[in-house]
């Protein structure tokens, strides 16, 4: 499987299927199912993120907080439809006002800068039982056989 690993609490955000776009520097040919692995660290500025709206109610309605998302672990899949500039991201949700609730809160959950990317998830799939894994930078290939 190819896996990407996340910020908590993005990775968990992703797998619940609230978090629909990852914002990155770089561009993917890649498309398909895609395994969400939280990194083992969880950086001051993400604790932080989990005490601010729209993230704490997210967080909360799930039983999540900060001092219980998994860290160093697969939580599960989604599946990477496509990709596109975030300034064609930006002036496309903008011009769409019936969604402007959900497309603002994509918003907060991303960079959304000039330059960057936003991949856009489908089908996410939050694992019964993460898998523990080390993780690493960019795509990484993990085989679940092997778990």
């Amino acid at each position: 499987m190819t896996v990407i690993s996340l910020y908590q609490p993005y990775a968990t955000l992703v797998v619940l299927g609230l978090k629909q776009f990852e914002t990155r520097s770089w561009d993917t040919h890649y498309r398909g199912i895609l395994g969400i692995h939280a990194t083992s660290t969880m950086p001051a500025w993400c604790r932080n993120l989990c005490l601010q709206e729209p993230f704490r109610n997210r967080l909360s309605a799930h039983g999540f907080r900060a001092d219980n998302l998994p860290l160093g672990k697969i939580l599960g899949t989604v599946n990477l439809v496509d990709t596109q500039r975030t300034e064609d991201w930006l002036t496309e949700k903008g011009e769409d006002i019936d969604n402007f609730v959900n497309w603002y809160e994509q918003y907060l959950y991303g960079d959304y800068s000039d330059g960057r990317f936003a991949w856009e998830f489908q089908n996410s799939r939050l694992f019964d039982v993460p898998i523990p894994a080390k993780g690493s930078l960019g795509f990484w290939k993990f085989n679940l056989d092997n778990e």
